[in-house]
């Protein structure tokens, strides 16, 4: 089952991609960034939202994809 939410979140020194809803395993990244681009990648091939967290856990952007009017 595709994951429904996926997850960016702050991980020691570095950062965690989680997949909510479905059975797949967290990944690990080094930074921020490699982990928004495979998040967003994941994403969009599974029609997921896409959760990006801050440092302190709060949440910074929240966005859904696969929808067709939002992809440039």
């Amino acid at each position: 089952m595709p994951p429904r939410i996926i997850r960016i979140l702050p991980a020691g020194h570095g950062w965690t991609l989680e997949f909510d809803g479905a059975d797949m395993k967290a990944q690990r990244f080094p930074t921020m960034e490699a982990a928004i681009a495979a998040g967003w990648g994941v994403a969009r091939q599974s029609n997921a939202e896409l959760h990006i967290h801050r440092h302190d856990g709060n949440l910074r952007l929240r966005t859904a994809c696969g929808d067709k009017q939002q992809e440039p």
